[in-house]
Formats: structure tokens, C-alpha cells, sequence
């Protein structure tokens, strides 16, 4: 019986490996489950929809392994991995066609926000994770996934670079752009929840 992970068998059916090939994969301490969910998270960020996100790690996956060989090491995995995540994104996002949110709008007819007492502050994690997705499915693609990269996945503002092909400047930019995006987002979002409860 073999010591591969249950995901090796998906991947030898869909993808072709030789159980050599898998063995040494996983042998290198690579474990599918490791990325799947930050692969998730970086595709909802860009799509905005669960399900479509789905299908792009799955596709993701598959073209990673198939390419395998065309990594090469100058970045981390990860790295290596999101951009991937990202360009299939970006390319089911084209073919869909979806609309946003204009989040400029969302706060122009009130005051810049206040970051004295956060309401967040006082939900608990997993209400907080909720409130916190929300709030980016509501800003565009790029201040999302950037926001997501740089916060939730902890990627410096060079890893980033090699993701999304974006100017470190641009990054910073955006960043702090979104930063303010988010803010207004969420206390608005708070505000309407406040609001519909009493």
C-alpha cells in the first residue's frame, strides 16, 4: 500500500503522473490541502463567486501540475502557484464578464471614516471572517486581491510583484486606496446591519 495522500489519486487520473513523479512530489513535504484554500481565497477575491472560484483552483491545479516542470524556483511555491491562481482568474473574470460595485460612490456623501472604537471589534472570529468577506466582494478585483495577499495571506509587497505583475509602487497605491475602500465598505455594511436589526 502506498504512503501517498488521498489527492494523489485524483491527480494521477486527471493530471497523468507517473506514481514516481507523485511519490517525489509528495515525498518534498507538498500536500494539496496546504493550498487549496488559500488558492480559493485568492480566486473569490478576483471572481467573486464561490462556485466559479471552485472551478478556477480546479483548473488551476491541474495546469499547475501539467507545468510542473516549468517551475523554477526563483520564487516561492506559493508564489509561484497564485500567479497562476491569479491569470486564470483573470481570464475566467474576462470571459464572464462580471460587474461590480462602484466602490468610489459607496461613501460620498459622508465624512471619511473613524477608526477610533471598531463595531468589528466586538463579533466574534467567525462573524468577523463573514463581515470581512463581504466587505471585499464588494470592492474591485485588483483592491481585493491585493488587500487579500497582502493582510489575510501575509505576502510581502514583492511577492505580490510577481503575482499580479504589478509596479511595487502600484501595489502600495492600490493598497492604500483599498485600505480606504475597506473602511468605508465596512462601516456602511455595519451601519445597514445596525440599521435592519432595530
Amino acid at each position: 500500500m502506498s504512503n501517498l495522500p488521498d489527492s494523489s489519486i485524483i491527480l494521477t487520473r486527471h493530471v497523468h503522473l507517473s506514481k514516481p513523479d507523485l511519490e517525489t512530489l509528495f515525498g518534498q513535504g507538498f500536500e494539496l490541502s496546504k493550498y487549496k484554500d488559500l488558492s480559493f481565497s485568492v480566486a473569490r477575491s478576483i471572481i467573486k463567486s464561490d462556485f466559479d472560484a471552485e472551478e478556477v483552483v480546479q483548473d488551476v491545479f491541474i495546469n499547475a501540475f501539467r507545468n510542473l516542470h516549468k517551475y523554477e524556483r526563483k520564487a516561492k511555491f506559493s508564489t509561484w502557484l497564485y500567479k497562476i491562481v491569479v491569470n486564470e482568474s483573470l481570464k475566467r473574470l474576462k470571459r464572464k464578464s462580471l460587474q461590480y460595485v462602484d466602490v468610489d460612490n459607496l461613501g460620498a456623501d459622508e465624512h471619511q471614516p473613524s477608526f477610533e472604537i471598531s463595531p468589528i471589534d466586538h463579533l466574534h472570529e467567525e462573524e468577523q471572517k463573514e463581515v470581512i468577506n463581504k466587505v471585499l466582494d464588494l470592492l474591485p478585483a485588483t483592491e481585493s486581491l491585493l488587500l487579500r495577499l497582502y493582510y489575510l495571506e501575509e505576502n510581502n509587497v514583492d511577492e505580490i510583484k510577481i503575482i499580479t505583475n504589478l509596479t511595487n509602487s502600484n501595489i502600495k497605491v492600490i493598497l492604500f486606496r483599498a485600505r480606504k475602500h475597506f473602511a468605508l465598505a465596512l462601516q456602511k455594511s455595519l451601519k445597514n446591519e445596525l440599521n435592519s436589526i432595530l
